[in-house]
């Protein structure tokens, strides 16, 4: 990237914890950018999850630390250690591959997104979740729901709803699970959750708009009436959000 388009980057926003530092160093220490890509590392968003989700990860998380701790074994590692170095790499693989590494990466100074591939990116995921005749309800929210066009440290953020059922909890995961590992190999700062019910959108701030993808049964509407629109449908959607 040259010196031009270097300058016109803009600068990296402030990374918001739940704690408050008490000194002005540990501040600073938190917006820094291995700090920051470490604390998610540690607690993967599982703080923004709901029980759907958040079984599913930690299921996911123990086979893949199962799995991992097998070679590790076989190399001639004690147990206790194979054990160890198996949740290690089990968790870094869940947080690479359903995880949200761009979005987290978007705080450091040295990160440079594309805007133009932010864009085409909402456009592409809201046809593809139009097309998903089981998933009844999703809305994007945050700068994307907001409208203008993006920076190159926007991100897009996508929520769904889990459909009920042991089929919709599987598919839904399955899904969030694709979506991310899709995201990171195209390094696209996707911030991706899946809620139990449309109430856990409440959570968000109650001014701004939900772009609505998906609503099958109405739910978000009348849950959020004075918030919830419609995104520009896209193409084979119809009006209602179910595949046309």
């Amino acid at each position: 990237m040259n010196r031009s388009a270097a300058s016109s980057m803009a600068p990296p926003k402030r990374k918001n914890f739940p704690i408050r530092p008490g000194a002005a160093w540990l501040g600073h220490l938190l917006q820094c950018c291995l700090v920051i890509l470490a604390i998610n590392w540690g607690f993967q968003g599982m703080r923004g999850m709901q029980a759907k989700e958040l079984a599913f990860r930690i299921g996911l998380g123990a086979l893949l630390a199962l799995a991992a701790a097998g070679p590790f074994s076989l190399a001639g590692l004690p147990a206790p250690l194979a054990g160890a170095a198996g949740v290690l790499a089990g968790h870094s693989v869940n947080f690479l591959l359903n995880g949200q590494f761009w979005v987290c990466a978007r705080y450091c100074r040295a990160y440079r997104g594309r805007a133009l591939c932010i864009e085409r990116t909402t456009l592409d995921l809201a046809r593809e979740i139009a097309r998903l005749p089981w998933l009844t309800e999703a809305a994007f929210i945050g700068s994307r729901a907001r409208g203008g066009r993006a920076d190159d440290r926007s991100d897009i953020d996508l929520r769904l709803v889990f459909p009920p059922g042991l089929l919709g909890w599987w598919r839904t995961n399955w899904l969030l699970l694709r979506l991310r590992s899709r995201s990171l190999v195209r390094g696209v700062p996707l911030d991706l959750y899946a809620y139990d019910t449309p109430q856990a959108l409440r959570r968000f701030d109650q001014d701004e708009p939900l772009l609505v993808v998906k609503d099958a049964g109405g739910r978000l509407h009348r849950a959020f009436p004075d918030r919830a629109v419609w995104f520009s449908q896209p193409a084979g959607a119809a009006p209602d959000g179910r595949p046309a």
